[in-house]
């Protein structure tokens, strides 16, 4: 059978929005899901960095700075992530429109943060953006800033509110092209941003709430497991009949750490991955071991 590779995209965001949460409080929670990603992926994993207007420096600080180097020395890859709206609003947040579509203020955001993080030592290896929004636009400020990997899509999704166009984007990881995030570069593209989808049953772009997908994806919070492995296994059978290695992601988020239900359900689709035909990369690894493959 052939082998999928799955990226785990940890969710830092202290949620909920409306309430602080202590830092000794939020590096609890950071430091119980270090534990989990330890047990089952050795560290590997995509762990975002929340930027936003209602916390544009807090994780770019100390004591954050510390947690950063450590997972990274983990083998985790550190991934730039603005909510420009929920954390917000930033500019041009509205019922029908959101900031990532204005470019000047994405580009100061992405470029800031970069700065921010080589000051201190580190650096960003992937971006996703809130609500899976990502345009053409902010795709050429990834490759001015040096991030060349891509985190956003999830495929089926069509919601211009946010800036998500991912309608017929492929299911399994790609080179992006330039004008077009939902479908593949061109041969003559240069330096194109590899994209890794989230894992999608393709039965139906459903959602648990207004812009959060839902069961036909693998998102810890908003699903359950059987319907978490039920994607699982339609990517694995996707590969096989397709005779193509698969390179997918999922989603987990810091904040329910210390909630069994969220925690054991973690564990247990992570066991099912490994159990079956998976193995969890970070998302630097799963671009070598493609590029290796082409």
């Amino acid at each position: 059978m052939t082998d999928v590779l799955l990226v785990v995209n940890v969710d830092s965001d202290p949620d909920p929005v409306s309430t602080y949460q202590e830092d000794s409080s939020v590096l609890a929670k950071y430091s119980r899901m270090r534990d989990i990603i330890g047990k089952h992926a050795n560290g590997a994993a995509a762990w975002t960095i929340l930027t936003g207007a209602l916390y544009r420096d807090r994780f770019y600080e100390p004591p954050y700075l510390d947690f950063w180097r450590s997972i990274s020395s983990d083998g985790a890859d550190l991934v730039l992530h603005p909510e420009e709206d929920l954390y917000g609003p930033g500019p041009g947040t509205g019922e029908d429109s959101c900031s990532y579509y204005h470019t000047g203020h994405m580009r100061d955001v992405i470029l800031s943060r970069v700065e921010k993080m080589r000051e201190a030592g580190l650096s960003f290896a992937a971006y996703r953006g809130g609500y899976h929004g990502f345009t053409p636009e902010i795709g050429a400020i990834l490759k001015e800033a040096g991030i060349g990997i891509e985190l956003s899509c999830a495929p089926g999704i069509v919601w211009p509110q946010k800036a998500a166009s991912w309608g017929n984007a492929p299911l399994s990881a790609y080179y992006m092209s330039e004008q077009n995030q939902a479908e593949p570069a061109s041969a003559d593209e240069s330096d194109p941003l590899f994209e890794i989808p989230w894992a999608w049953d393709g039965v139906a772009p459903g959602t648990s709430r207004r812009f959060v997908v839902g069961e036909n994806y693998m998102i810890n919070e908003f699903s359950n497991l059987e319907a978490m492995k039920g994607v699982w296994d339609a990517v694995v059978r996707r590969g096989d009949e397709r005779d193509e290695r698969q390179i997918v992601s999922m989603v987990c988020h810091t904040y329910t750490m210390g909630n069994p239900e969220f925690e054991e359900r973690l564990n247990a689709i992570l066991s099912y991955a490994n159990a079956n035909n998976g193995r969890i990369v970070s998302p630097s690894r799963a671009k070598e071991i493609f590029d290796e493959r082409a």
